[in-house]
């Protein structure tokens, strides 16, 4: 076995586990997930032992973990061994369930207008917007963009007319 540059031991599980990861870079991922890759590969690696791993990856700094909804299990991200962890928001498709990623300037600016005039720090590793992705908008009869035409919340908007609807 062989000691990395931070002191954790990399066993064959261990690196079979890093090599899963390092390919699914760009998403996210969950426990069950990996387990079900590794054992349709052959890799006998118990879910226990996974467990275990992606904790003391996420603890060293490989994978960024965070919660997607309450009573549900984490969701890891691989972050590699040089970077640091990259703040984004989370995009979550309500019809296929497909979780993104996004870096994005303009939530960015959302993020400090809260903290700015509203005094609130957003933790954005546990910030989930719900929502369409492209896909199934484009497999969907239904016009998203009706869902974007008014608001009922009875609050004001900067577009809102005098009656303070959305209207």
């Amino acid at each position: 076995m062989e000691n990395n540059e931070k002191g954790a031991y990399r066993t064959k599980q261990r690196e079979i586990i890093l090599d899963y990861l390092k390919k699914c870079q760009d998403g996210h991922v969950t426990i069950d997930e990996v387990t079900d890759h590794l054992k349709n590969e052959g890799n006998k690696v118990g879910r226990t032992t996974i467990y275990r791993y992606m904790e003391k990856l996420a603890d060293e700094g490989f994978l960024r973990k965070y919660y997607i909804e309450e009573g549900v299990g984490a969701c890891y991200q691989y972050q590699g061994e040089d970077t640091a962890c990259r703040n984004h928001f989370h995009l979550k498709c309500v019809k296929c369930g497909r979780l993104f990623h996004v870096s994005c300037d303009f939530l960015q600016q959302i993020e400090e207008h809260v903290y700015e005039h509203h005094h609130f720090l957003v933790d954005n590793s546990k910030t989930v917007l719900y929502g369409v992705c492209e896909a199934c908008q484009k497999d969907t009869d239904e016009d998203i963009s009706a869902h974007h035409g008014g608001c009922s919340c009875g609050h004001v908007h900067n577009s809102d007319n005098k009656t303070g609807r959305g209207e």
